[in-house]
């Protein structure tokens, strides 16, 4: 019972942790202004730790969750990933009511997906190296398949929020 009580102190810490250092980070403050939220939106926004979850981090119904696997990763790339699913959550929250119509588009073709690997790309590049950020983004369009005379024309708009 107690790795478990420091698991769960480990986890709740860490979230805790995870929304303070975004309310003070300038990406996440773009993101917010964008959607007309006040950066404190974040504090209502539940964030879980989970392995139940068969890819590193999801959103559904506003609710963010992130799997347990990615934990003991740098602080920097966990919050990448919930600034990722904050977009999300913004984007649910606008959307609510209407239908969706890019569901069955390819991912990164689909425009919510694209607006949150922005931000989460435009966030990396100004935690760590130019040349991280790259190799990033390269391995995300190899990771997602996209045929290699389209990466160019995707490097380019995934890349477009870095100044």
């Amino acid at each position: 019972a107690q790795k478990k009580k420091h698991k769960l102190e480990k986890t709740t810490k860490m979230v805790a942790n995870l929304k303070d250092f975004l309310k003070a980070d300038q990406t996440y403050r773009d993101l917010c202004e964008e959607y007309d939220h006040d950066e404190s939106i974040i504090d209502g926004i539940p964030v879980v730790f989970t392995s139940e979850i068969d890819v590193t981090a999801k959103t559904v119904n506003a609710k963010v969750f992130i799997n347990t696997s990615i934990i003991d990763d740098k602080f920097e790339i966990v919050a990448r990933y919930l600034l990722h699913e904050l977009t999300h959550c913004f984007q649910h929250m606008e959307k609510e009511g209407k239908k969706n119509k890019e569901k069955n588009k390819v991912y990164l073709n689909r425009p919510e997906e694209m607006e949150a690997f922005q931000y989460q790309i435009e966030f990396d590049a100004r935690k760590r190296s130019g040349k991280k950020v790259n190799e990033y983004v390269n391995d995300l369009l190899s990771y997602h398949d996209i045929p290699k005379e389209k990466r160019p024309a995707k490097k380019e708009e995934l890349m477009s929020k870095i100044k």
